[in-house]
């Protein structure tokens, strides 16, 4: 009856009109109820004032401290807890709550002393190990599962993929293929999908997109996996698949349109990707972030600059509501710079809310080299000098930049710089910022 309600005043309210309830069920449903909307307040005084308990209802408390980062009083809920009303789901619950904030030592040793583990135990570990970066650690452990399900492999492949080591993401998904009965879900092919973009692997591609098609996986739902076609397909420079795939979708959320829209933005499809950017402010779906990266890198490397004036201009309007971040400006910077446009560049970086950061200054620097401004570079090298930045392509690109001018004096100071902040340039890499 209790879990009718939507909200715990009137679920309350019910239960404290029916006097004289004892049975620690209906107790247990209204704790729980206080749980799921994270009133843990009203929950542990619920659970004060219980007139019997059980495994479930300090389950149910430890889990709420632990999932809401209280980890300290989850703990001493767990030690104060009968030893018999311990269970597995209890445990599982500290596992997770310590992953979750990052304290993973905590986390394994908590998963080294529990009594008895079962699957969830194993996974909920390996995704704290996951969601954390720690791939390695990860992969011991998943190297010794007794038993491994879609979410085990699903865990790795994507905490490989979202690590950024593409290779052992489609290494691994191979091995899942040959070596378990687990089928990969919509999740396990939006990382293989993202690995594949990554290394422009398209047969790879193509073949997990025969693999989506021939067991019906749903491409517009909230996993993404239209949006991660449509990315994998112009990463590749297929924008002809892209495009059609992207048509397909019944729903589009902004996940897709900004696949696609970068797509064509980096395979210089510059009048296609504006026209779309169009497309999906009629639609009504709202433009976010990353959907202005996309189209103020076409406008930039397209040299359209008065459309990125537009673009960058409209951001913040009603319609978008997106405030300009580093990377926007970096953006604008890079376009105004490729334009010879130097001064503008400069008044812009002036008027950014946040300090420009290296990559910025460095766009501008790039300019300045290859439009042969020293008079610009100077004003920026003192910018640069201030970040006391151990980049060593922002000194290079200085010294470039004079010697570009003749300046060879300025040029072997800069190249001093390089020396005194014992920056040392890897050999064959490139001094571009760009």
């Amino acid at each position: 009856m209790y879990a009718a309600f939507r909200d715990t005043v009137s679920m309350r309210e019910v239960f404290d009109s029916c006097s004289g309830v004892t049975d620690v069920v209906s107790w247990n449903t209204v704790l729980g109820g206080y749980v799921k909307c994270g009133d843990i307040g009203n929950a542990r005084m619920m659970f004060e004032e219980m007139p019997q308990r059980n495994g479930v209802s300090w389950s149910a408390m430890v889990g709420a401290y632990a999932g809401s980062g209280e980890l300290d009083v989850a703990r001493e809920m767990l030690d104060e807890m009968p030893a018999v009303g311990r269970n597995i789901v209890t445990w599982n619950s500290m596992i997770t709550g310590f992953a979750r904030h990052g304290l993973l030592p905590l986390a394994r040793k908590m998963f080294d002393e529990m009594p008895v583990r079962n699957l969830v135990s194993w996974n909920t570990m390996i995704r704290g190990y996951a969601v954390n970066g720690e791939m390695d650690g990860a992969r011991k452990l998943f190297d010794v599962m007794p038993e491994k399900d879609v979410i085990s492999w699903t865990c790795m492949i994507s905490g490989y993929a979202q690590a950024g080591r593409y290779t052992e993401t489609l290494e691994l998904f191979r091995e899942m293929q040959s070596e378990s009965s687990a089928r990969p879900n919509e999740v396990t092919m939006v990382s293989v999908l993202s690995a594949c973009a990554h290394l422009t692997a398209l047969e790879e591609g193509r073949w997990a997109h025969t693999y989506i098609d021939k067991h019906k996986m749903v491409l517009d739902n909230d996993f993404n996996l239209g949006a991660a076609l449509v990315d994998m397909y112009a990463k590749c420079g297929k924008t002809d698949m892209a495009v059609k795939i992207f048509h397909s979708l019944d729903q589009k959320n902004v996940s897709a349109w900004n696949a696609l829209i970068t797509g064509l933005a980096v395979n210089g499809d510059v009048q296609d990707c504006i026209d779309v950017f169009e497309q999906m402010k009629r639609s009504g779906e709202k433009p976010n972030d990353v959907t202005f990266v996309g189209v103020l890198t076409a406008c930039a490397h397209s040299g359209l600059v008065d459309e990125g004036r537009r673009c960058f201009q409209s951001m913040s309007s009603s319609n978008c509501g997106v405030q300009p971040e580093a990377k926007h400006y970096g953006c604008m910077v890079d376009m105004l710079g490729r334009a010879g446009l130097l001064e503008e560049a400069e008044e812009l970086i002036r008027s950014m809310p946040m300090a420009p950061d290296v990559m910025i200054l460095g766009a501008l620097l790039g300019a300045c080299r290859m439009h042969k401004r020293f008079d610009v570079a100077e004003r920026v090298q003192s910018e640069i000098i201030g970040l006391n930045t151990r980049q060593a392509g922002c000194h290079v690109l200085i010294s470039d930049v004079y010697a570009a001018a003749g300046k060879w004096g300025e040029a072997l100071d800069a190249r001093r710089v390089l020396q005194k902040c014992t920056i040392r340039k890897l050999p064959g890499s490139s001094s571009s910022m760009r």
